[in-house]
């Protein structure tokens, strides 16, 4: 079965499979994910052995930094919305609270979801 993302572009003289650039910054989105979910449960086993004293700081940075990329990605157009009411100060109709709203709970629920145990 074919992946969604797959498509055929003609490439010189024969067509062959491409992927478009969204589906290669879907897979790395979900491979940042996957990562930084595999980084946090290996954080808290480090945690549980060592405790909080000598779990590294390499640790707590990868799972971090892991976490405040997937949710950038995630987040982009809730943010992109905030920031265009930002630069014309919350002056055209569509900037309501809402607007502000969802971003947090974007980022909230999807970093909630990076840190679950499961």
């Amino acid at each position: 079965q074919a992946e969604p993302c797959a498509r055929v572009e003609p490439s010189c003289a024969r067509a062959e499979p491409r992927r478009g650039r969204h589906c290669e910054d879907r897979e790395a989105a979900m491979t940042s994910v996957v990562d930084t979910r595999a980084a946090v449960r290996g954080y808290r086993s480090a945690l549980k052995e060592k405790g909080a004293g000598a779990a590294s700081a390499q640790e707590r940075k990868v799972v971090v930094d892991g976490v405040s990329k997937a949710v950038k990605k995630e987040c982009a157009p809730y943010v992109e919305d905030f920031f265009g009411c930002f630069q014309h100060r919350f002056q055209l109709s569509s900037c309501t609270d809402a607007t502000v709203a969802k971003m947090l709970k974007c980022q909230e629920q999807f970093s909630a979801q990076l840190l679950s145990t499961n």
